[in-house]
């Protein structure tokens, strides 16, 4: 463990909420997405396993995790604990309970127009229920399915992954790469985005030898520097360790911006950087097929 993982390590541990989870702030209250990135890192960090006590007695809504009750199920949230549970025994069950439920969860589909150059029959995954299919939470349910395929329905499971893929591959940006959620609108082309580019490309791991992978792989190691956030960075580390990829520049900017901007990166910044920046024997458990 590196003095830098070390003292985000601690700080980490320092900010966790009696509940055992964390905020997206020091003494917010505990959510999903900034607990079990944590938990990943603090696992990652001390060589241990990771510590799922947490998510176990974590409130449910209809076999969904919830933030909020009564708030609407966030999908892309629930495959991450998904994973998270996924790397330890004990949460294998869980995992794929969540997996199964996310086989029937779709994306809304919409008539063709002429604002937006794409396929609005593909439903993937949105964010939450009755909305439109976006590349983040497609990307993390399409992750999960693909590591749990073969304990799922294998038709199921085939046919969401299908839809999924061609969803991804039907947004991708020109210049390589993904945005939020298409990649052009009023025939202009958008912009590919690190975050969401490394996500697809982790989603996608298993096809890297498809062009619109590999121009979203090459794209990625061109312009991850252009976002200088912790959190996209570390997504872009991670994407590129995953691709077996040396990107000692992204490494370097990470580090750095921990170092210049301490007072001033999120729990989310935090947890995704302790995890991107610890070598671990395991490798990439949580997001590697």
């Amino acid at each position: 463990m590196t003095q830098k993982t070390a003292t985000t390590h601690d700080t980490l541990l320092a900010i966790r909420n009696a509940d055992g989870g964390w905020g997206y702030a020091p003494s917010r209250a505990s959510r999903v997405e900034p607990t079990c990135w944590s938990l990943l890192a603090m696992s990652r960090s001390s060589g241990r396993p990771i510590d799922i006590e947490v998510l176990l007695r974590w409130k449910r809504q209809d076999g969904w995790f919830v933030d909020i009750p009564g708030a609407p199920v966030n999908y892309a949230f629930n495959a991450l604990a998904a994973l998270t549970l996924g790397t330890d025994p004990q949460g294998a069950a869980h995992a794929l309970r969540i997996a199964s439920q996310l086989l029937e969860v779709r994306g809304m589909k919409f008539a063709q127009g002429k604002e937006i150059r794409q396929d609005n029959s593909l439903q993937a995954w949105s964010w939450i229920d009755a909305t439109f299919s976006w590349v983040e939470p497609t990307t993390m349910c399409l992750l999960l399915i693909k590591k749990v395929r073969a304990n799922l329905p294998a038709a199921a499971a085939n046919d969401r992954i299908d839809i999924a893929e061609r969803m991804l591959l039907d947004r991708a940006c020109a210049a390589g790469g993904w945005n939020y959620g298409g990649s052009n609108v009023y025939g202009q082309e958008l912009f590919p985005y690190v975050p969401t580019t490394a996500l697809g490309l982790l989603a996608m791991q298993d096809r890297a030898k498809d062009p619109t992978v590999q121009r979203a792989h090459q794209w990625l190691q061109k312009d991850a520097l252009t976002e200088a956030s912790a959190q996209a960075l570390s997504l872009a580390l991670i994407a590129l360790g995953v691709f077996r990829t040396p990107a000692p520049g992204v490494e370097q900017a990470l580090r750095k911006h921990l170092t210049d901007n301490s007072s001033e990166v999120g729990v989310m910044g935090l947890a995704t950087a302790q995890y991107a920046l610890t070598r671990s024997p395991n490798g990439e458990a949580a997001f590697a097929l």
